[in-house]
């Protein structure tokens, strides 16, 4: 009986061993297809904006990704490791610096990320409604200004307009 018992316990240890190692193949595998992602990525990113403010890019992605994924492994929630403004909200949001605003978006998209993964749709909306401001104070959402060899010429009253 504890023959039986050992055997099946063996067979069940190499069939762990097994499944172990094809997991380890495939996560290899996939390693290498996300190290090609990231390297076409930087390119594209690079080509576009410089060589620094893409690596910026994908370093500060993967550094939030990470934060979140430790948040929802350790169950704790990223907004509770810094300090919640006081009610003066305007007068602390003009002294703001980009860095700050910046630091800000970090931690708030944690935050998104962290109520995403815990399926907390109203934490999720209010970090997604602190990204969008921390975007909009970055000047994102703001119009492009007019260049000043951009202006607007005579109408010529003989012109038709489309429509």
């Amino acid at each position: 009986m504890i023959e039986q018992l050992t055997d099946i316990l063996a067979d069940q240890a190499k069939a762990a061993a097994r499944k172990g190692a094809v997991f380890a193949a495939i996560g290899v595998v996939m390693l290498i297809g996300a190290g090609f992602l990231l390297a076409a990525v930087y390119m594209a990113l690079a080509a576009s904006f410089g060589g620094v403010a893409a690596a910026l890019a994908i370093g500060g992605t993967l550094v939030t990704l990470a934060l979140v994924a430790l948040a929802i492994v350790l169950e704790r929630d990223p907004g509770d490791a810094i300090d919640h403004p006081a009610d003066d909200k305007d007068a602390s949001r003009s002294r703001k610096t980009e860095d700050d605003v910046m630091f800000d978006l970090l931690v708030h998209s944690a935050i998104a990320g962290y109520a995403t993964g815990q399926g907390d749709k109203t934490r999720m909306q209010s970090g997604f409604d602190q990204i969008i401001t921390d975007l909009g104070m970055l000047g994102v959402f703001d119009p492009p200004a007019a260049k000043p060899d951009q202006q607007a010429e005579p109408s010529d009253p003989n012109a038709k307009m489309a429509g």
